[in-house]
């Protein structure tokens, strides 16, 4: 049964798995069901809008908590074959932080942790989510897969939850948040690049760039400090970047919803 769960395309199909029809299919699909949300909950009330975010947080959790489970277990049942590796096998990949920070943004009473993890959310980890999406996986499995469609659905909601805190205003973008977005992206960087450097891991991506072939093809002709450099500055530029595209649209927006309202009679 695991053996079946763990296959990477359910149809016997040779990969890579990336780009497919199926693979195309399922990020349209998601990004609709978002942007669908988003507009449905427009003008719901904070406690609604709590409720569907909190929803999606717990699902995104407990598909993940269910396919490391599984990992354990198939290392335990064949140790051999399938031996556990700390250095893909621990929950803190760069897009696990949605799991640990989103918590802390929803609940935390503390005004500056509070803005400094939503702006994360928004910011960074949804850039991490939206690049795993299309070149992350499925890549050595497809969408016709536990893994595949686990990680596919996983990294969908890293997108979908900031994208209906942006549409409904939950999350009401200022001109300096992003600030706050990166303090939190440091410390969290920082924290890994450390476990990185005593385990000889690399779940930040900052060492050699191996999870995303594309990258590789960079990270294999540079000193491993550059591609450091290299991989902080993308995730910052990137970052900033989507704030103040956001707070444009956000501004166009206002614009037009003020052109649109009726003169006021004198």
């Amino acid at each position: 049964m695991l053996d079946f769960l763990f296959t990477p395309d359910w149809l016997n199909r040779p990969g890579p798995y990336a780009f497919k029809p199926e693979h195309l299919i399922f990020i349209l699909i998601a990004m609709s069901i978002g942007v669908g949300l988003g507009f449905l909950l427009r003008k719901k009330s904070e406690k609604t809008i709590k409720i569907v975010l909190i929803s999606l947080w717990a699902f995104g959790t407990f598909i993940e908590v269910l396919y490391y489970a599984l990992v354990y277990i198939r290392s335990g049942i064949d140790p051999v074959n399938h031996p556990f590796s700390i250095e893909y096998d621990l929950p803190l990949h760069s897009c696990m932080m949605f799991f640990f920070i989103f918590p802390v943004a929803m609940f935390c009473k503390n005004t500056f942790l509070k803005k400094a993890a939503t702006s994360f959310l928004v910011i960074v980890n949804m850039i991490m989510g939206f690049i795993t999406l299309f070149v992350g996986c499925p890549g050595e499995n497809s969408v016709f897969s536990y893994p595949g469609l686990n990680t596919l659905t996983y990294h969908s909601i890293i997108v979908i939850v900031p994208l209906i805190m942006l549409m409904t205003g939950y999350y009401k973008i200022r001109l300096y948040d992003f600030v706050y977005g990166l303090i939190a992206f440091f410390t969290l960087g920082l924290t890994i690049w450390i476990f990185d450097a005593i385990t000889g891991c690399d779940y930040f991506f900052f060492y050699d760039g191996h999870t995303f072939p594309v990258l590789k093809v960079i990270s294999e002709n540079v000193h491993h400090l550059i591609w450091t450099l290299i991989v902080v500055s993308c995730y910052v530029i990137t970052g900033v970047a989507i704030h103040f595209l956001a707070i444009l649209i956000k501004w166009l927006i206002t614009k037009k919803v003020e052109r649109d309202e009726p003169a006021e009679i004198k």
